[in-house]
């Protein structure tokens, strides 16, 4: 019966690792590249206040 057990835990230790070692990995890839080095070819334009209120002073 210990047998049993200790093959129980030794697996879910065992897929604990490998997780780990799967997230470290991931981690460790970096980030995705721009394509191209151009900006963006449409920014947002923020104005201050709300499209009809009036401005606060």
């Amino acid at each position: 019966m210990l047998r049993r057990i200790s093959a129980r835990y030794s697996r879910g230790f065992l897929a604990a690792v490998i997780a780990v070692a799967a997230l470290v990995t991931a981690a460790n890839v970096g980030p995705a590249r721009a394509a191209a080095l151009s900006p963006a070819a449409r920014t947002a334009t923020h104005t201050t206040g709300h499209q009809g209120l009036p401005p606060v002073r």
